[in-house]
């Protein structure tokens, strides 16, 4: 058959919000020859309702639970299920799926419980499954270039890997103050909500297993006595510091200047000095609106965060949201519990020594490495406004580039593509499932359980080892 005549691999879809939606069903349109939904689960029926039209689903197949969808009197009707729901609600349909013989693509973390991990990779090991779990960050062009220079040898024996997860203030306060993230008995702990892509590069790097971790973290900002005084239960209700408060809520919501911001970095002087004039005058930007597209799609933003906060984007439905829902609350009035920093230190069987790092108020989002061997030392940021790896040789002091990239706006740096890609080939029969690398369950167990193990040594304050949790 010519790659012409190639069919797309069908899928059902169960959660059809952000990562649903809005980067594997995106794939779906951007790539039809390569993935088609046939259906869609969401117990939102407007959720349901705009990927059915996104995708020309018949309401014969959408489904309000996947009890509906996954049952014998139904049976297989695609080749691959997609699980992208909140994180407890991973376990019952990834299970009734493969029971189906459906191979899946997961969304990381697995599950939010060692025991629901291990059971849904025991059931995709009896019965042959694919399972593909969202560790996007492998399949960019920067990290396989890191991953490509180690192995060459020029760094000699890594001593110790120091790695940085900074999440951008006003990220951290969406998902892990605000947002669905900031209870740990209702979501998962942040080591595997936030760093679990980490976990998998340090894992993946490495390329060894760690014997034991000590980590440390608290929460120490974002709690109800760091409030100013007089500050209102939501930043509508007339808070006296909006103006030099950076987690005012319009401010990121209906302004969304953390996005517009972003042209900041742009390589274009004109673009950086336009950004910084929008910021700085709403009437410039509505003025810019008129003749500009991109501004235009910045003024009516369907991408996230937004999407967390309502289905309709309009302004008005916005300010909805922010006046009644968990978006609009005081940034220190949430009733959150997750830390907002971490450490963890891993200990390798080669002597190594890795730190990991995760703290919510950083100014940039992304990722910051440093990596000390024995011939030399490699540094790199990954983030939107700059990719960057470099190397320092310690015979002559010379700094090599590695790999380079600017400003960019594609999802994890193009890993949500990557991965997409690698997946559908391996579906499509194009690959085998070891020439594709795929991060399938059996492989992500590692980084699942060095997160588990450090959130019992943070919990513990003790030094947890490796072996207890495999």
């Amino acid at each position: 058959m010519s790659k012409t005549d190639t069919k797309p691999v069908t899928a059902v879809l169960v959660g059809a919000g952000t990562r649903g939606r809005d980067t594997y069903g995106a794939y779906a349109l951007k790539y039809p020859s390569r993935l088609k939904f046939i259906a869609v689960c969401d117990s939102d029926e407007e959720k349901r309702k705009i990927f059915q039209v996104l995708h020309n689903i018949p309401d014969d197949y959408a489904f309000p639970t996947w009890n509906a969808l996954f049952n014998s009197k139904i049976g297989k009707i695609a080749q691959v299920t997609f699980i992208c729901t909140p994180d407890r609600m991973h376990h019952g349909p990834a299970i009734e799926a493969m029971e189906l013989d459906y191979d899946l693509f997961l969304e990381k973390p697995i599950a939010p419980t060692l025991e629901e991990c291990q059971d849904i990779a025991k059931c995709a090991s009896a019965r042959n499954r694919i399972v593909q779990v969202g560790h996007v960050l492998r399949f960019t062009n920067y990290w396989q270039a890191l991953k490509e220079f180690l192995m060459g040898g020029k760094l000699g024996r890594i001593v110790h890997y120091d790695h940085s997860e900074n999440v951008a203030y006003w990220h951290f306060g969406h998902s892990f103050v605000r947002g669905p993230y900031k209870n740990k008995e209702e979501s998962t702990a942040i080591v595997l909500a936030k760093t679990c892509h980490d976990l998998d590069l340090i894992y993946w790097l490495m390329n060894e297993k760690p014997i034991d971790v000590y980590s440390h973290g608290e929460l120490t900002h974002y709690k109800p006595e760091n409030a100013p005084p007089g500050a209102p239960e939501r930043c509508t209700d007339g808070c006296p510091i909006e103006d030099e408060c950076p987690w005012f809520a319009p401010r990121l919501y209906i302004e969304l200047e953390p996005v517009i911001r972003t042209g900041k970095y742009s390589p274009s002087r004109f673009i950086r000095w336009m950004t910084k004039r929008i910021i700085k005058s709403k009437s410039f930007s509505n003025f810019i609106a008129i003749f500009n597209k991109d501004i235009r799609r910045i003024k009516n933003w369907n991408q996230f965060p937004v999407t967390h906060l309502t289905n309709d984007y309009s302004i008005e439905s916005r300010l909805k949201a922010l006046r009644e829902g968990p978006y609009g609350l005081c940034i220190y009035k949430t009733g959150n519990d997750v830390p907002d920093h971490q450490v963890s230190t891993f200990n390798f069987p080669s002597g190594t020594s890795v730190t990991l790092v995760m703290h919510g108020l950083s100014e940039y989002e992304g990722r910051e490495f440093k990596i000390f061997g024995t011939k030399g030392v490699i540094r790199g940021v990954f983030r939107n406004s700059l990719e960057l790896i470099e190397f320092i040789d310690f015979r002559n002091g010379d700094t090599e580039t590695i790999y380079k990239h600017g400003l960019t706006v594609s999802a994890h740096g193009g890993g949500d593509e990557g991965i997409m890609h690698a997946f559908t080939a391996v579906i499509l029969g194009e690959k085998s499932r070891e020439e594709g690398n795929l991060t399938d369950v059996l492989t992500a167990m590692e980084s699942h359980f060095m997160g588990f193990a450090a959130e019992e040594s943070r919990l513990t304050g003790k030094k947890q080892l490796m072996k207890d949790y495999r």
